[in-house]
This record gives C-alpha cells, sequence and structure tokens, in this order.
C-alpha cells in the first residue's frame, strides 16, 4: 500500500500533511522493500552514506528483530540502510586490515611435504583470493540469508525483504571480523574461524528476536537455517573463489 493513504509517518508516528513527514523528513511514499529499491539503495549509499550508525549498530546487537519489522514496516529514516550500512562495514574492515598489517595465514602451520602443498595450494588461494575480495564475496552472505530465510519463512515476506535482513546481519559478521583483526594482531591471535561460529549463533539469536517464536520446534527450526545459511554461504564464496584462481 502507497504511504500517502496512511494518516500518520511509519517512521516516527507523526501525522502526514505533504510529501515529507514534517517532524523526521521520511517521504511519504513507501512501499515494501523491493529488489528495484535495493539496487537504488546500493547507488545512493555509495556516493552519499548517511544514518544513525552507531545507534543501528546498538540495537543491531540488543534487538535485532525490532530493527528488522521497523525498517521493513516503514520506520526508514530512523535507521542506518542496510546496504550503506553493509558498504561501510565492508570498507572499515578492508581499510583497518591494510592498516594493521593483519595477515589471516600467520599462525597456520607449514605444510612439509611438498606433494601435500602442491595439492592443497589451489585451496590455499582460494583462501587468499576470500580474504583479499572479501568486500566482494560478503555479498555471497547476504544472498545466502536472504534465500535460506524465504525458504524456511516464506509467507510473510518477500525475497527482497529477507535480503535486506542479510545485508544487517553481514554488517554485523563484519564488525566481527574487525574486532577480531585488531585484538590478533595488538593483543593475542585469534583464528578466523571463531567468527563463523559467533555468525551462526547471531543467526539464531537474530531469528529468533525476528519471528519471536521461541517454542522448541521454532528454536530447531533457527539453528537448522542458521548452519543451512552458512553451508550455502562457504559453497558459493569459496566456490566463486576457487573458480577464480582454478581459471
Amino acid at each position: 500500500m502507497h504511504q500517502s493513504n496512511h494518516k500518520e509517518c511509519l517512521n516516527c508516528g507523526y501525522e502526514l500533511g505533504g510529501n515529507y513527514c514534517p517532524n523526521c523528513g521520511q517521504s511519504t511514499s513507501i512501499h515494501r522493500i523491493t529488489f528495484r529499491e535495493t539496487i537504488k539503495d546500493f547507488f545512493s549509499s555509495t556516493f552519499a552514506l548517511e544514518g544513525p550508525l552507531l545507534s543501528t549498530i546498538k540495537l543491531l546487537i540488543v534487538n535485532p528483530g525490532k530493527l528488522f519489522r521497523e525498517f521493513i514496516g516503514g520506520k526508514r529514516k530512523a535507521y542506518y540502510k542496510p546496504v550503506a550500512f553493509f558498504v561501510v562495514l565492508t570498507a572499515v574492515l578492508i581499510i583497518v586490515r591494510a592498516v594493521i598489517g593483519y595477515d589471516p595465514f600467520q599462525e597456520q602451520p607449514q605444510m612439509k611435504s611438498e606433494s601435500v602443498q602442491e595439492k592443497a595450494r589451489v585451496l590455499i588461494d582460494a583462501g587468499k583470493f576470500m580474504v583479499k575480495h572479501i568486500n566482494h564475496i560478503m555479498f555471497f552472505l547476504v544472498i545466502s540469508i536472504g534465500l535460506v530465510s524465504k525458504l524456511f519463512f516464506s509467507k510473510k515476506y518477500n525475497l527482497a525483504e529477507y535480503v535486506t535482513i542479510g545485508f544487517y546481519i553481514s554488517g554485523i559478521y563484519i564488525l566481527v571480523g574487525v574486532v577480531q583483526m585488531i585484538v590478533s594482531v595488538y593483543i593475542t591471535y585469534i583464528t578466523p574461524q571463531y567468527n563463523m561460529i559467533l555468525l551462526f549463533l547471531y543467526i539464531i539469536y537474530a531469528s529468533t528476536s525476528f519471528h519471536q517464536k521461541k517454542s522448541f520446534l521454532a528454536v530447531f527450526k533457527y539453528v537448522f537455517m542458521s548452519l543451512t545459511a552458512i553451508l550455502l554461504y562457504v559453497v558459493l564464496g569459496f566456490g566463486f573463489s576457487f573458480l577464480m584462481v582454478w581459471v
């Protein structure tokens, strides 16, 4: 439904009287999230990043489900846009990694067998490709979360709305990666594999917060969904990297 038919702003609840809310400035023309809007958001966010970043991160930590429901429901001005959130944190990850000189392979044991090393060379190169091109590879996580969420919870929200959630969850995963790099360089080394465990737990937490069902069956569904999303991400991300290196 077109937002202009509503009497109150979906973002702040203020009484409407024109094309823009007189209180918060959000457009009164708000539709359901679509891929067209997501693509438009991507290009606009690349050149004009704006929004309450810190408050968005805080809510994604303490109550992600509330942010998901409100943003999808039309409260867009109050939060950092999902694509912009993803782009900014990806840029932060790349910059921090370059500045501190983080090497994710620094603590990996060296292979002694030349034959084994040769066989594993392509796999190692694929892993390095993923790290070097993380700004592209992370998009597979966004898509994986969106697709799997739609598969498991198909009725209420469309695929584009679930992809929106994927951008937010992936942004938090990137933020965890930034913290892990800083701690590894300046305090003690933490293997990147722990990031994947935290991602698994966060998807479960965010899904529980979003859908607000806490029965045993629902929690089992969240766990299985989280595992499926991560496996799909690994298959797509590493598969793409392996293909690029192998070709």
